[in-house]
């Protein structure tokens, strides 16, 4: 077949595929009917363009692949914008301060809804102060890492949750002196509350996703994976039995249309309504094109901040001998995977300490094989044995990391997993072992800045971080974290038609405002990085 006339040229310093062993480069390309149909010279390919063909001219700015964020929250990225934010707060004063004046601002019995706060802020002794901030009002405080709450006694009242309630499994409610509840929720403690809260919904989530998706194109992501929700409740819509997250989205298709690729995952508890309806992980929706079907999101323990996540030695922070929750069992588990298979669902299984990494290794080492899916994902993966790291390659399972969380846990880190350092956040040692790494964010928890990201896999430490990298030893080159943002989800979701810029490709592209010496440089540059001009399919999407 006669390969077409590019309708658009795009020169530049082109990056045309990130590997991890380096990077392939052009001056130019050609685009037509939303394709790469050719590389080469800027003046061999004008040459060839159709006569009235577009030019993009980058001058001596990169342009990269555009960029996927492989776990994010957008619908709570969403309503994050429209709920009381916590996350810079640094005492007790500055929380009951920031909720009271929320509460002071909505009608008698409204819910009252923060997130961000640090487990290391707050004061048990203080609890009481957040009954008279919210004044009878029901309310839920989400922690930094979303896996802890902070409730009013009114919102468990709504939820049906008295003293002498029993924690359920996978989580546990936290009591005073007396054995009185204190309002701090563990895991899915905090979901019981959750499921009766308010939430942004219609039109209100309509415009904050909007913001949302124009925020991303800003930084040159044109690819998304929603990383779903830990139950199927809340759902609305043609898609309510898929949850909150995935019906809310879809609902929303016409806001991501043209401007963002959005792969859904579902909840563990709705493999069967999925299976229901036909759907297949990579799939696309049968009403919105632009939108994909994901995996179905379990969590196998907590996090690091809430002293949640499953470990096998204890934490060596905190008051008693903790080993974190694991929230599934081996007979959950095994249900789950022939379940799933069956229904042609792949798994993206939440494990962030080494016990519960191991666990859902193992889950996979027993289970039936996978068909013809794309690869189960173990997401976070923050803490992880030699041997399992090298079972994540042997078994086939994307490591759905973030490292941007590595410099905002650093310090828990040293303080909570001490003697065993060596396995947190390992992802070079992941990569050596053959492990595909694909990178996300987890926004709204960080942010979904993708350079951030790349700086924080690169460097080792925090912008500007007076002590200097973390274990450097298991840094990751440029090439190679640029390559876990745009060919290695790619490759996770069994798309090679996304992810670079040869022809056959998708042209899903960012024309930043760095060169390719600074992109390459990493330091504290990149932290401002942005793109002028996004395309998706070959259409603008941003522009400068």
């Amino acid at each position: 077949m006669r390969t077409p006339r590019p309708s658009l040229v795009v020169t530049g310093q082109i990056v045309v595929m990130a590997r991890p062993d380096g990077l392939e480069t052009a001056e130019a390309i050609g685009i037509a009917d939303g394709a790469v149909v050719t590389t080469g010279s800027a003046r061999d390919l004008w040459e060839a363009a159709a006569p009235d063909a577009r030019l993009i001219e980058a001058g001596p700015f990169a342009v990269v692949p555009g960029l996927h964020d492989f776990h994010l929250h957008l619908v709570g990225m969403a309503r994050a914008r429209r709920t009381v934010d916590l996350e810079d707060t640094r005492s007790m004063d500055e929380i009951v301060a920031r909720v009271a004046s929320a509460a002071r601002t909505l009608p008698p019995g409204s819910w009252v809804l923060g997130d961000g706060w640090h487990t290391e802020v707050l004061k048990v002794a203080e609890f009481d102060r957040l009954e008279s901030a919210v004044d009878g009002r029901p309310a839920l405080l989400k922690s930094h890492d979303r896996h802890s709450a902070w409730s009013s006694s009114a919102a468990m009242a709504r939820a049906g949750i008295a003293d002498d309630a029993t924690d359920p499994p996978g989580g546990r409610f936290e009591r005073d002196a007396r054995g009185r509840l204190n309002g701090l929720l563990r895991e899915s403690a905090a979901d019981l509350v959750a499921r009766h809260a308010a939430r942004i919904v219609g039109e209100p989530l309509d415009e904050a996703l909007r913001e949302v998706a124009q925020e991303l194109s800003g930084q040159g992501i044109t690819g998304v994976t929603d990383a779903g929700d830990p139950t199927d409740g809340n759902g609305n819509g043609p898609y309510a039995a898929l949850g909150d997250s995935f019906s809310s989205l879809a609902a929303a298709e016409r806001i991501f249309d043209g401007r963002l690729r959005a792969t859904l995952n579902l909840p563990a508890d709705a493999v069967a309504a999925a299976a229901e309806r036909g759907m297949l992980t990579g799939q696309p929706l049968s009403d919105a094109a632009w939108m994909r079907v994901g995996w179905a999101k379990l969590y196998a323990d907590g996090a690091l901040g809430s002293r949640t996540a499953a470990l096998f030695a204890p934490y060596t922070c905190g008051e008693g001998e903790q080993r974190g929750i694991l929230r599934i069992g081996p007979d959950e588990l095994d249900d789950l995977l022939r379940r799933s298979r069956r229904a042609g669902i792949g798994l993206a299984m939440h494990a962030i300490g080494d016990r519960a990494v191991s666990a859902v290794l193992d889950g996979l080492d027993r289970g039936p094989a996978r068909a013809d899916l794309p690869p189960d994902r173990v997401e976070h993966a923050q803490l992880v044995r030699a041997a399992d790291r090298s079972r994540l390659a042997a078994l086939g399972v994307t490591a759905s990391v973030q490292p941007i969380h590595l410099p905002s846990d650093r310090q828990a880190a040293e303080d909570c997993w001490a003697g065993r350092l060596q396995d947190a956040y390992a992802f070079g040692s992941m990569a050596a072992a053959g492990a595909l790494l694909a990178f996300g964010s987890d926004a709204p928890i960080e942010s979904a800045n993708p350079w951030l990201g790349i700086h924080a896999a690169v460097r080792r430490t925090a912008l500007n971080e007076a002590s200097g990298p973390w274990m450097p030893s298991e840094a990751l080159t440029v090439q190679a974290a640029l390559s876990a943002y745009t060919l290695g989800p790619a490759r996770a979701a069994g798309r090679l038609d996304l992810g670079h810029l040869r022809p056959g490709a998708r042209a899903d592209l960012a024309v930043l405002d760095v060169d390719l010496a600074t992109l390459l440089a990493a330091d504290e540059r990149l932290a401002s990085t942005r793109s002028q001009v996004t395309l998706v399919d070959g259409r603008e999407v941003r522009g400068a």
